[in-house]
């Protein structure tokens, strides 16, 4: 059996579920504290997408900024439950779960209590690690002081 993975139809496809993904969220790469170093504007640019034609959903999500050293911003999370994986798997706290359906999906914790109140997490940050977009950060890190982790490479999904 052959199997492609490189076609012009599945390139097609490729761009087209990223062309959704960038416009279910408030993804405003320009403000992103991940700008440069996120892996959903690599996969856009690997695929040639600069422009998306369809119509933004522009839900208001919320932002956390509860914990002590760490933020979630749910319009920038793409819902890939990798976070909620290295939480359960390598921290084996389980403390991340998915939320919701559809468009009102989101990554929660605690059963959706705020972060800093979450009797489950053990502050390890290898949530913020695995995440491949600013929607888990070191709360005041800018842009340019943000690099690409390390460990992140080590994270095999």
């Amino acid at each position: 059996m052959q199997v492609r993975t490189e076609s012009d139809r599945l390139r097609g496809y490729r761009r087209i579920v990223i062309e959704m993904m960038l416009t279910a969220r408030n993804q405003a790469c320009a403000v992103c504290g991940a700008n440069g170093h996120c892996e959903l504007q690599d996969q856009a640019a690997a695929q040639g997408v600069d422009h998306v034609r369809f119509d933004y959903f522009n839900p208001v999500c919320e932002v956390d900024l509860s914990h002590e050293r760490f933020g979630i911003d749910h319009n920038r999370c793409i819902l890939c439950t990798r976070w909620v994986r290295a939480c359960a798997e390598i921290e084996g706290a389980h403390a991340w779960h998915l939320s919701g359906r559809d468009t009102l999906a989101r990554i929660v914790i605690d059963s959706d209590r705020p972060w800093g109140e979450s009797s489950t997490c053990t502050s390890c940050g290898k949530c913020v690690m695995a995440c491949p977009t600013g929607a888990l950060f070191h709360q005041g890190d800018t842009v340019g002081e943000l690099a690409p982790a390390a460990a992140t490479a080590s994270l095999a999904w």
